[in-house]
């Protein structure tokens, strides 16, 4: 199956199709849950033509692992807002700086619940894995620069290597909570917050 869009857009025009075609995805998917929405009804809520849709994509599938890509590519951006402000200078801070973390990629999560099995797709996928690996390094070294923010003493490998447990517990915990009603989804948020800074705080040198 043909996954890759069939073409770049190069101009702007072309981009505002394409962007077009992901916004209506991505709320039809929002709307129906776990049933993929068909290129039809795509193009549709688009106001495009099939014709249109398929100058640009093969299949709703190529749509839906588009989506995903700009899925992963907003954690980066997340992380890294915690990066540009001062570091926290005791245990109360650096809990603030989490929660606010946790709110701000909780929500991607919530707000894209219908993409996690193209996320999972991806995951056990050996020709799309690249993929998502791209991104997962990005997170790590974003997270380990975060703790060496904080705490600019830390080693490297630690560092990376708390990252690594960061993004690999956070992301199958909310895979797990997804699944789940609303509050039992919040309360293992919290579980997980727990989590994370009963494994980074005695690293950081905080009072």
């Amino acid at each position: 199956m043909a996954l890759e869009p069939r073409k770049q857009p190069r101009q702007q025009r072309s981009s505002k199709v394409v962007d077009r075609i992901l916004d209506a995805a991505l709320v039809l998917t929002r709307e129906q849950g776990t049933k993929a929405p068909t290129t039809l009804a795509i193009a549709r809520r688009a106001g495009l033509s099939v014709g249109s849709v398929y100058q640009y994509f093969p299949n709703k599938e190529a749509i839906l692992l588009d989506l995903a890509r700009r899925w992963l590519s907003s954690f980066p951006e997340v992380i890294a807002r915690r990066i540009e402000v001062a570091p926290p200078t005791n245990r109360d801070e650096f809990r603030q700086e989490v929660r606010k973390l946790f709110i701000d990629t909780s929500t991607l999560y919530r707000d894209n619940a219908t993409l996690m099995p193209v996320i999972e797709a991806i995951s056990g996928n050996a020709d799309l894995r690249p993929i998502q690996d791209e991104y997962d390094e990005q997170i790590i070294a974003l997270y380990a620069a975060w703790l060496q923010h904080v705490n600019p003493a830390l080693e490297d490998e630690i560092a990376s290597r708390l990252g690594v447990l960061m993004m690999d517990v956070g992301h199958a915990c909310r895979l797990v909570g997804l699944k789940r009603d609303r509050k039992t989804y919040d309360l293992m948020e919290d579980d997980v917050e727990r989590m994370w800074l009963a494994l980074v705080t005695p690293y950081l040198n905080l009072d």
